[in-house]
């Protein structure tokens, strides 16, 4: 499975540059360009990562887009040991591989490398203005074989973040008369592709707009797939009269703040805390942070970072009272940028098994484990580190927030059990940034024990274990609770 970060993929660029452009499924034809997907797939246990949950089976769509490929949501194919696809409802189960999945976009391309699969499909034009009706057509293929369509209606556009992460992209949200909405299904209107379904809350549905699909789409085509770029800083509105005068703005000037650079990101590098933000390409942005866009109307700016997928993006900004116009490199979070990184899937979760203490880095796959609504539900001092903190600032080091997801009950641990989620800070007097670190601590007690700080306000505020005792509840908690070693795989992830 190729990953989204900076991953060459010649194999798609030559799949897809192919010279005679394909004809396209029309109005009425819609399932001659939509497919069905069946995933087998097995999660990791967010608590004991060494575990794997139960084999499920989901079925979902793909949409046609033509030599020998298929694109579909991200969140599919997630975790999956298995993915076939069929065409017209009919047996026979054809193998597909993952070609390119980009979770931050929640979207990926799969590969059907048997020719006969393709006979009788026709790809799905993708359309450029995928809110010029208002209304459009659902298709789906149901797991009986039948082809089902449906109505919907658009609600409205918004800027808003990905499920999977911190990028910004433009969702679009919609209502329907159609039940029992699964995964994947495809919006159309007059035949053409007008966005692809992400989620859905009953009648309420949320999908990825065409035109970043048909970005997708020709970002794969590269060499090198570099993956959409998240916005290198946070910013503050000036949509209040005094606020603008301190900052030397007159009342009809664009411009937001920026608060706080990262270190990484588009603008890392280059603008400044303090600098006002007046321009992004070719939209000047209001003081609640508004562009007026020619497809979508009035979204939030953090869009206009990816209507390109050119190397810079052009801006102007306010500095000290000039007027500046820069070049911004648009880049993508490194994983060196997190201090929460945002999703696990298809890879192996790190762990440390310390005297019961199941030690992790957190990520925001972990806190989504507590369901939909995990910004309710996942504990309370870990959900404030990731709105607060998930994203490193610029200058500072890698870090990563080491915690105690569990504990396995031991003597070796009596009255530690109720620890649960709790942040850890140091080890045997080092301030840790990441589980390596923490790694690297206990071979290093200070003297006859080893001292596990924990962050204040978590109930207690250190934890004790015997130095001589401590190798052989290791080795009982092991056997015990079968307990693997951890992946040595797995990269450093800061120190």
């Amino acid at each position: 499975m190729r990953h989204a970060v900076g991953i060459g993929i010649g194999a798609i660029a030559a799949l897809l540059l192919v010279a005679v452009p394909p004809t396209h499924a029309q109005q009425g034809s819609e399932h001659l360009g939509v497919v069905s997907l069946q995933v087998a797939h097995q999660p990791h246990d967010a608590v004991l990562p060494w575990n794997r949950g139960a084999e499920e089976t989901l079925r979902g769509n793909a949409i046609v887009v033509g030599n020998g490929l298929l694109l579909t949501t991200a969140d599919l194919i997630k975790d999956a040991t298995l993915i076939e696809v069929r065409k017209l409802g009919r047996y026979p189960n054809y193998q597909a591989e993952t070609i390119l999945v980009d979770y931050e976009l929640d979207l990926a391309m799969l590969r059907v490398t048997d020719d006969g699969f393709w006979s009788g499909l026709m790809p799905m034009r993708l359309s450029t203005d995928p809110v010029e009706q208002n209304r459009f057509i659902i298709s789906r293929w149901r797991s009986n074989g039948r082809f089902e369509q449906g109505s919907g209606e658009v609600v409205d556009l918004r800027t808003t973040r990905s499920r999977f992460g911190t990028m910004e992209m433009p969702v679009m949200r919609a209502t329907t008369n159609m039940a029992g909405l699964g995964w994947s299904e495809v919006m159309t209107d007059r035949g053409a592709v007008v966005g692809l379904i992400t989620s859905h809350n009953n009648q309420e549905i949320q999908s990825t707009a065409s035109p970043l699909l048909a970005l997708f789409v020709e970002a794969a085509q590269r060499q090198t797939y570099e993956g959409f770029t998240h916005r290198g800083f946070s910013w503050q509105r000036l949509n209040q009269a005094a606020l603008r005068r301190y900052h030397g703005l007159q009342e009809e000037s664009p411009g937001v703040l920026v608060r706080q650079v990262f270190s990484g990101g588009t603008g890392s590098g280059l603008l400044r805390k303090g600098d006002i933000l007046m321009q992004l390409g070719e939209h000047l942005i209001d003081p609640e942070g508004i562009i007026a866009h020619a497809i979508y109307g009035p979204m939030l700016f953090a869009l206009a970072i990816n209507e390109t997928l050119g190397p810079t993006l052009p801006a102007v900004i306010l500095r000290d009272g000039e007027i500046m116009q820069l070049e911004l490199r648009r880049r993508r979070f490194t994983p060196e940028d997190y201090r929460i990184p945002s999703y696990t899937s298809d890879d192996p979760v790190d762990y440390e098994v310390f005297g019961g203490l199941v030690i992790q880095e957190l990520t925001l796959s972990y806190l989504q484990a507590w369901g939909s609504n995990w910004q309710e539900r996942a504990p309370r001092r870990l959900l404030i580190e990731y709105a607060m903190h998930s994203v490193r600032e610029a200058d500072k080091p890698p870090e990563r927030i080491v915690f105690v997801s569990t504990v396995l009950p031991d003597q070796s641990n009596l009255g530690y059990q109720n620890l649960d989620n709790a942040i850890v800070t140091h080890a045997n007097g080092r301030a840790l940034t990441s589980l390596a670190g923490f790694r690297e601590a206990i071979e290093h007690p200070a003297d006859a024990f080893h001292v596990i700080e924990l962050l204040p306000g978590q109930g207690r505020r250190k934890m004790i274990f015997d130095v001589a005792e401590i190798d052989e509840a290791n080795r009982r908690i092991a056997q015990r609770y079968g307990v693997p070693d951890p992946p040595a795989s797995r990269p450093v992830s800061a120190r």
